[in-house]
């Protein structure tokens, strides 16, 4: 199978909207990417951040959540070398620093598929492939990565 790394919009709909139908998208694609799937420490940070400023009596189980997710899934620091490669990406291919970090970390670990509904959709950067989870055309290319 294919390494897949999610962005904070796959767990922030998990989390934040799971009787929706993105949430309900989200927290299977969590479940089945569980294991071998990566989730960089950046991620976790972005994924906290936004709950703790949008539903803020939901923060301490989203903290449980986060460490539920560092023992599932691969979870890649920001180290100096993620730093040095996002500040490259950044700079040559035109990324928010941010979402440059959370590329090299996943790359760093393997991951060749990013689902993301935050960038371009069908873009590749390096060996990395974005994904929007939530587009239907995308749904066989998710499956073959991480299973049906």
């Amino acid at each position: 199978m294919t390494r897949v790394a999610l962005d904070s919009n796959v767990l922030l709909y998990a989390e934040l909207e799971p009787e929706s139908d993105k949430g309900r998208c989200a927290a299977e694609l969590v479940l089945r990417a569980a294991q071998d799937g990566v989730i960089p420490v950046q991620v976790l940070g972005e994924f906290l951040r936004v709950v703790q400023q949008r539903l803020p009596e939901a923060f301490e189980g989203a903290i449980r959540r986060a460490e539920l997710y560092r023992t599932l899934f691969v979870t890649p620091p920001t180290t100096d070398g993620v730093l040095a490669a996002a500040a490259e990406s950044s700079l040559k291919h035109g990324l928010q620093f941010w979402d440059a970090v959370i590329c090299a970390a996943a790359e760093a670990v393997g991951a060749t598929i990013l689902l993301t509904e935050d960038l371009q959709d069908g873009r590749r950067l390096n060996n990395l492939h974005f994904l929007n989870p939530f587009s239907v055309q995308n749904r066989r290319a998710i499956d073959a990565a991480i299973g049906a």
